[in-house]
């Protein structure tokens, strides 16, 4: 399994992973063509060689006249057969590696709060509980805001950018 860069002909199994996780509350084909366009390199994908791409994660990096160079991780996501396996936790290196390379101070992220799995995999890398979000996911469907301080974090063992 490597982590790459996205290209154009990943969509169609990237918008796959995206139903198979989300359902109906996923992005659209054009959420993430907007993304690719805006920021072509904060979109990696994990790729199997024998299952093609099974994972994804979006990387935002924010605008240095606003202060604080912030960044974060908009989505993750690993096909449900391919869970527990450390996909995850690479898609978020990558991610961490790419914020990092471009010098980003501090990154946040958004979680359902009914996923415990990916606020324990958040939490691992240093991530902090920051806000309740509520309703954030739709109605009685709460998040949670996680922020990391990049330059206290170690980067420890994150794979290459390709």
């Amino acid at each position: 399994m490597t982590i790459r860069r996205y290209k154009l002909s990943d969509l169609p199994r990237v918008l796959q992973i995206e139903r198979a996780c989300f359902g109906q509350d996923g992005y659209s084909a054009g959420t993430f063509l907007a993304h690719a366009f805006r920021d072509r390199h904060g979109f990696y994908v994990a790729d199997d060689e024998a299952a093609g791409v099974i994972g994804y994660v979006l990387v935002r990096v924010g605008l240095p006249w606003l202060g604080t160079r912030r960044g974060g991780i908009t989505s993750v996501a690993v096909a449900p057969p391919h869970r527990r396996r450390g996909l995850g936790r690479a898609l978020l290196a990558a991610a961490l590696t790419h914020l990092r390379n471009h010098h980003v101070e501090q990154a946040d992220l958004e979680v359902n709060v009914a996923n415990r799995a990916a606020q324990s995999l958040y939490e691992s890398v240093g991530f902090t509980r920051a806000k309740l979000l509520p309703d954030y996911y739709g109605l009685h469907r709460d998040g949670l805001r996680m922020v990391l301080d990049l330059r206290e974090a170690a980067p420890g063992a994150e794979p290459r950018e390709s």
